[in-house]
């Protein structure tokens, strides 16, 4: 039988180490012993930028990225950049504002805040949102994104059935 150590989990929140927003990235403020993953800091920048390649290019070759509440998965850099601009052409100011990252082996859950403004909605929102990255040495294999869509809808002033286009 072989039986694994559990393994430490990294565990920050803007209230232990604080969490600047700069350039549009969130960055945690330095603390001794607990830094946040290059990949949740490249995944943020990604996300909180304007070149949909900086996110494809953090993925490997055949990465997945699964929006579970659009029910949408992309296949390899290409389509992950392909919905990186999608959402952008859809979502004024989007952005993922990290509150805590957690690693266990090749395994990292991200909890963030997601928001933006839905083109052509009457107010932004702001939700919570839960990804889970898994690795392949420092590249992301797998994204999945956890958020409440009818969240989304509602706060923008939206009808929870509204769909790109309607």
């Amino acid at each position: 039988m072989n039986l694994r150590k559990p393994r430490i989990l990294i565990t920050l929140s803007a209230a232990a180490v604080g969490v600047t927003l700069l350039g549009g990235t969130a960055f945690a403020d330095k603390a001794p012993d607990r830094d946040i993953p290059s990949q949740v800091t490249a995944w943020a920048a990604a996300w909180n930028g304007t070149d949909p390649h900086q996110l494809g290019n953090l993925f490997t070759s055949d990465g997945t990225y699964t929006d579970e509440a659009v029910v949408l998965t992309s296949h390899g850099r290409q389509e992950i950049s392909g919905w990186k601009a999608r959402t952008d052409m859809l979502i004024d100011n989007v952005h993922d504002t990290v509150t805590g990252a957690y690693r266990s082996g090749d395994h990292i859950t991200i909890e963030s805040v997601y928001a933006g403004h839905i083109k052509g909605a009457p107010k932004p929102f702001a939700v919570p949102m839960a990804t889970i990255l898994v690795l392949d040495g420092k590249q992301i294999a797998s994204d999945k994104d956890y958020y409440n869509l009818n969240a989304v809808l509602t706060q923008s002033g939206l009808p929870t059935d509204w769909t790109p286009g309607k």
